[in-house]
């Protein structure tokens, strides 16, 4: 299975730095974003919320497709409904959910155990509250 901490390391690689970039000596989940991104808020969002509903502890937890896409949309949809979304903030979310497809559809066709887990969405809607 492939980490929270190695799924950006590997979006890092394919979206580029500017957009991407990983502070590879964090120690906190929180932190991986580099504060040098060019979309800060957007990006550390959406690591905040593929965490979360992954069910993440650690940057070391494992991450799957289904849930990870979940987040990706849903915070797409929060950016449009609060009328923040614009064109270039949905073109990266879209290329974020690109990337993640292309590296873990490998993990997710390798496992025929894949449903989405209703534990790890009970876990977030906690952590928000």
């Amino acid at each position: 299975m492939t980490s929270f901490y190695h799924l950006l390391v590997s979006l890092e690689q394919k979206l580029g730095a500017v957009l991407l970039p990983i502070d590879h000596d964090a120690a906190d989940a929180k932190r991986l974003i580099s504060s040098n991104a060019a979309f800060l808020e957007l990006t550390r969002s959406a690591a905040a919320e593929i965490f979360l509903e992954n069910g993440c502890k650690t940057k070391d937890d494992p991450v799957t497709l289904f849930p990870t896409l979940d987040a990706l949309g849903r915070i797409k949809r929060e950016q449009r409904d609060r009328e923040v979304l614009d064109l270039v903030a949905a073109d990266l979310l879209e290329q974020i959910g690109a990337a993640v497809i292309e590296v873990l559809s490998h993990k997710a066709r390798a496992s025929r155990h894949l449903v989405p887990s209703s534990g790890a969405r009970l876990q977030r809607d906690i952590a928000r509250s």
